[in-house]
């Protein structure tokens, strides 16, 4: 007995070793320190939703060269697989508006320490970043309502709703007299009965002044229904060329040869309004449109050098708006009068 007592203590004893040293191996292993290059996507956020626009607000493949022991490495690899999500104003991070220059050893290192992972962060790449923080405002503007010309109403035109709410930088939350709107366009009416009530969604449109001008901007909601009793609709339409021809007396227009400057012979952009149906006559080649320039006996005796548009022919309701960018649709035509008996 006392043999196998002796025998089974023997076992024991190596055993224990064994566990020990199997224990000390494996902690000495997890306490090896080691040096790797992890990587990771790099989020900033504001404290609170919608307060603040960060630019950029992503910085993906961000690498990290940590050293320290085997499985606190390991647990930085794993952590680093997903993106580390920081709130401005965290970790060494501002909250200020502005543009501001980080460290990315610096961000990288509080950001494990307040993780409670041991490790040290050696370097990163990049190593430093810019990011630029917009401080946002909500403001609640009113929507106006925009006809193209041209369009009769009757009563009161209305849209609903009557305000929107915008979220933008403060600086140009503080703007005057700001304004949303509902701009109904030819075609949304080009279609539409006389005589009847119409509603209309249209798309919400930001004013001129803050357009572009951030792309914080963010508008809720972007469309809007108008309400409107519609009397009559006209549309419009940009011919790129109509002739200009000479009108007068036959009797003296046969003594007569009269030149229009080459640079005068087409009227160029000119702009028509006017019923739909005789506009789009215009528009697929049913109806040509002519501009005239008309002299009388004393114009052609006299040799008249300059003359106004004085006529058009246009189908029954059409007239001319413009001409290319200016107002004046009876602008000066330069010619040149010769006896016609004189010519070879």
């Amino acid at each position: 007995m006392p043999d196998m007592e002796t025998r089974r203590e023997r076992i024991t004893n190596l055993v224990t070793v064994t566990l020990v040293t199997v224990l000390i191996w494996i902690w000495a292993a997890g306490e090896t320190r080691e040096e790797i290059t992890s990587f990771t996507d790099l989020r900033f956020s504001g404290q609170t939703r919608d307060s603040v626009r960060i630019s950029p607000e992503e910085i993906p493949s961000v690498s990290f060269q940590v050293r320290g022991p085997r499985r606190e490495i390991d647990a930085v690899a794993a952590r680093f697989r997903e993106a580390v999500d920081i709130a401005i104003g965290t970790l060494g991070v501002p909250a200020t508006p502005g543009e501001h220059e980080l460290d990315l050893v610096t961000l990288g290192q509080s950001f494990l320490d307040a993780n409670e992972i041991p490790v040290t962060v050696l370097a990163a790449d990049p190593q430093t970043i810019r990011i630029d923080i917009e401080s946002l405002e909500r403001r609640r503007v009113p929507v106006v309502v925009e006809l193209p010309e041209g369009v009769q109403t009757t009563d009161a035109v209305d849209v609903a709703p009557a305000d929107v709410e915008l979220l933008l930088p403060a600086g140009l939350a503080e703007l005057p007299g700001l304004s949303v709107t509902a701009r109904v366009a030819d075609a949304d009416v080009a279609d539409l009965p006389p005589g009847r009530r119409h509603e209309l969604e249209v798309s919400l449109v930001l004013p001129d002044r803050i357009a572009g001008q951030s792309a914080a901007i963010r508008m809720t909601p972007r469309k809007a229904r108008v309400g409107l009793d519609l009397v009559s609709t006209d549309a419009s339409i940009v011919v790129p060329s109509i002739p200009v021809q000479v009108s007068g007396p036959p009797a003296d227009l046969d003594r007569h040869v009269v030149t229009i400057d080459p640079a005068s012979v087409f009227l160029r952009d000119v702009t028509l309004r006017g019923p739909k149906s005789a506009i789009d006559d215009i528009a697929r080649g049913r109806v040509n449109v002519i501009a005239f320039i008309h002299l009388t006996s004393d114009d052609l005796a006299n040799r008249l050098e300059e003359t106004r548009i004085s006529m058009w022919r246009l189908p029954r309701g059409v007239e001319v708006s413009s001409i290319g960018e200016k107002p004046d649709t009876s602008p000066t035509i330069s010619i040149s009068i010769a006896d016609r008996t004189r010519q070879p």
